[in-house]
């Protein structure tokens, strides 16, 4: 092991500790060390999923899993052997996540198969959905990083099914990362043009968010609320379908950029928009209250639309509000709840979540074929938005005008 690796793994290790306590923190270690044994000098290629999951604030046993889950796929131990240095509960997740990369579409019939199959062993238990997100985007962006144009289907099969089941996990930051990675693999040219074209937009984006946070906080901090403000922009794969669909340019985007503003209580919420309503000419139909109506994946947020800051911002600027816990809950999803939930709400939560995942195989039974449950799905999760396809890119062309 070099002296780069050495710290990288000494880094990790500390990650872990800083993450989780006691016997958890333990039981990750144990996991690390086992995988640094098996992996050797190739032991850092398999970290992408660690360390994505761990920015995801999953719980210890999701992390330990994602340790144990590339040894098994590569035949370095068996689940005969992780039953009995890990556990029951960690080799039969590690099991319900071995599976092939890809859903076979060579016939009809494999393919029902292999989606029957996928959608028992993620239908039951949670955390084997947020390792098969987790594993899914690692193997993506490593295959991306190959650019060798021949990881299509596996990158649209992750669009129609794993990015809605993120979407309905409340996982966003991960959707995020998965619909820009399959668009970089499905449009490699209209993928780099778009990054090419954003490059010196988000430049000037940037120093509007910064100026923004800046004022909205002194306007707050005199009305004695306290809060923390993130800057937001738009994924490049969201932004390709959002020119695509109003087919306009770049800089036309209203909601290219935005602020999440983060108190301490629902109340503080309403007071926020008030004062930005005040404050700011709103934008007529730009209002959404997720907060007294959530969405079906648990998301809440206020929503609203303010026309432009003078000298700051020429476009409306989209602002949304919600609590700590609705923010984690935005970003994380299902991933974090052991993190800030009570047991109770967790419990809640998580049935609901597992209570849809039941509904999916009588769907899937229920539908005549493949593509009808796969439509049926989308519904369920983006409702009428249009469906999501990273071949959609004509527009990206009007990007530079």
């Amino acid at each position: 092991m070099n002296e780069l690796e050495g710290t990288r793994e000494k880094d990790l290790r500390q990650l872990i500790r800083q993450s989780f306590t006691g016997a958890a923190a333990d039981l990750v270690l144990k996991a690390h060390d086992c995988a640094a044994e098996r992996f050797g000098e190739s032991f850092d290629e398999h970290t992408r999923v660690t360390d994505m999951l761990l920015s995801q604030h999953a719980d210890h046993i999701v992390i330990a899993g994602a340790f144990l889950a590339p040894l098994r796929q590569h035949g370095c131990i068996e689940v005969s052997e992780i039953r009995s240095r890990f556990g029951e509960v960690l080799a039969a997740l590690v099991e319900k996540v071995f599976s092939e990369d890809v859903l076979r579409t060579d016939t009809e019939m494999h393919r029902e198969e292999d989606l029957r199959y996928f959608l028992k062993s993620i239908s039951g238990d949670l955390r084997a959905v947020i390792l098969r997100l987790g594993l899914r985007l690692a193997e993506l962006e490593r295959l991306a990083d190959q650019d060798d144009g021949e990881h299509h289907d596996i990158a649209r099969e992750t669009l129609e099914l794993y990015v809605p089941l993120a979407d309905r996990m409340g996982m966003g930051v991960l959707r995020t990362r998965l619909e820009d990675v399959c668009f970089r693999i499905l449009q490699p040219a209209i993928y780099d043009e778009l990054a090419r074209s954003i490059e010196p937009i988000r430049a000037e984006d940037g120093a509007c968010l910064e100026l923004l946070k800046q004022g909205m906080k002194y306007l707050l901090r005199q009305n004695g609320i306290d809060c923390t403000i993130h800057g937001r922009t738009k994924g490049l794969y969201s932004l390709c379908r959002k020119m695509c669909r109003l087919k306009c340019s770049l800089k036309d985007i209203m909601d290219r950029i935005g602020l999440r503003i983060i108190v301490s209580s629902v109340e503080e919420c309403y007071a926020v928009l008030g004062l930005l309503h005040t404050h700011f000419r709103s934008v007529p139909g730009a209002f959404d209250d997720y907060i007294g109506l959530p969405k079906e994946n648990g998301y809440q947020s206020l929503h609203t639309c303010v026309y432009p800051v003078p000298d700051i911002s020429r476009k409306p600027v989209e602002f949304q509000i919600r609590t700590e816990t609705m923010h984690r809950e935005a970003e994380f999803g299902i991933a974090a709840h052991w993190l800030y939930k009570s047991e109770a709400e967790a419990k809640v939560h998580s049935d609901r979540q597992l209570q849809w995942l039941h509904s999916l195989l009588s769907q899937r039974e229920r539908a005549a074929s493949h593509s009808e449950f796969i439509e049926c799905l989308r519904q369920q999760v983006f409702g009428d938005r249009p469906a999501r396809s990273a071949d959609d890119g004509d527009a990206i062309k009007l990007a530079a005008e």
